[in-house]
């Protein structure tokens, strides 16, 4: 059985959200809004500014490895009452195994913990297990496409869990 621990991030972790966030966009370059080339370049007081922030850093510890990663935004401007799941990622070696539904679990729950009532994402077009999974949840496509910030020839979808609390 895969021992899967999900933990927040919290401040003086900085280089430990480096090493998964850099490793996840080597991986899957075309699943972010940015890339590898960016983000390497980050300095380490960047890094804990970014765990300081509003947004909760979840990452997935399996069998004392980390392994995968999202993060939680609260809602605001126009739906304060709408989380924002960013930056979902598993390692390819640990896929299959639950990890992703715990991490998935884990930040609705985190979501719940911010007020959220409604939560969403953006998924690249063609990530199939990805999509399952957020079904799995309850999230369903909004009827929202658009290009992927870091490569516009790349497409993706809107999807939304509405009901959170009923979820």
């Amino acid at each position: 059985m895969t021992d899967v621990e999900i933990r927040r991030l919290v401040s003086g972790e900085g280089e430990r959200y480096r090493r998964i966030r850099l490793k996840a966009l080597a991986d899957s370059p075309e699943a972010f809004a940015s890339t590898y080339g960016k983000e390497v370049a980050f300095t380490a007081e960047l890094w804990e500014e970014r765990l300081a922030s509003e947004v909760a850093i979840l990452v997935a510890v399996v069998d004392g490895v980390d392994a995968g990663i999202v993060g939680v935004m609260p809602g605001g401007g126009e739906h304060p009452g709408r989380a924002h799941l960013v930056s979902m990622w598993i390692d390819p070696a640990v896929r299959g195994r639950g990890a992703g539904g715990r991490l998935m679990d884990a930040a609705l729950s985190q979501a719940r913990k911010m007020g959220a009532e409604e939560v969403e994402l953006w998924v690249v077009d063609g990530n199939e297990s990805a999509i399952a999974l957020y079904k799995s949840r309850g999230f369903t496509p909004s009827g929202m496409r658009g290009t992927l910030p870091s490569d516009p020839s790349v497409f993706e979808s809107h999807h939304l869990l509405e009901n959170l609390l009923q979820a």
